[in-house]
């Protein structure tokens, strides 16, 4: 397969050494099948050595905290929105990492693709996902690296021209927001439950097929 050098940015739990291995993992695949990547802990800023170096330097501790969580902020918007061309999410854990969701919601909303990837069985929901986490990978988990790597490179290959992409996007968004607003004015109606239920059976079909 051809990746045409595309980057991509690997978002996940980074806070234990098994979770920065796995991490490590998600990259290597991705660079075997032709991918650079960035890998946040690799390749971005370290908020503990950094914040030693700053007080090294005689800042505060808290001034220095401030100072690189903006830092890295800063650098993870770059990084999701114009340094990168997709996202690749783990989404391991019981809950999945809240700024892997962050990213991945802000690589959602600008046309990006994200491709989830989980092979963890632990949720709070009854083995499902909570719906607004999996929205964004369109209700679809790989539950292996190299399931999600494929899929990752047929969808890139299918947006070759982004702008078709950003149409299909846009589409896709408006579809929810029209389904929203028919389940809202059920809600506000104060209809039975069968009656919102049959809201959601009705417009599935008409605005949930992509």
């Amino acid at each position: 397969m051809s990746a045409d050098r595309h980057r991509i940015y690997c978002a996940g739990p980074l806070f234990t050494e098994k979770e920065r291995e796995e991490m490590e993992q998600i990259a290597t695949a991705l660079e075997h099948a032709g991918y650079d990547t960035f890998l946040p802990h690799r390749d971005g800023l370290e908020l503990t050595r950094c914040v030693d170096h700053l007080e090294q330097m005689g800042k505060e501790r808290a001034e220095a905290c401030k100072l690189l969580s903006r830092a890295i902020f800063a650098l993870d918007v770059f990084e999701v929105l114009r340094g990168c061309d997709a996202l690749m999410a783990n989404l391991n854990g019981r809950v999945p990492d809240e700024g892997t969701v962050s990213e991945a919601s802000m690589a959602w909303s600008r046309d990006k693709l994200v491709v989830g990837y989980k092979a963890d069985g632990r949720t709070v929901l009854n083995g499902e996902d909570n719906p607004l986490v999996a929205g964004l990978f369109g209700f679809r988990l790989w539950r292996t690296i190299d399931e999600a790597v494929e899929a990752l490179g047929r969808s890139l290959n299918a947006a070759r021209h982004m702008d078709s992409y950003t149409v299909k996007r846009e589409e896709e968004i408006a579809s929810y927001i029209e389904l929203g607003g028919e389940i809202a004015s059920a809600l506000r109606a104060k209809g039975t439950i069968e009656d919102i239920l049959d809201v959601i059976i009705r417009l599935e079909s008409e605005t949930l097929t992509m």
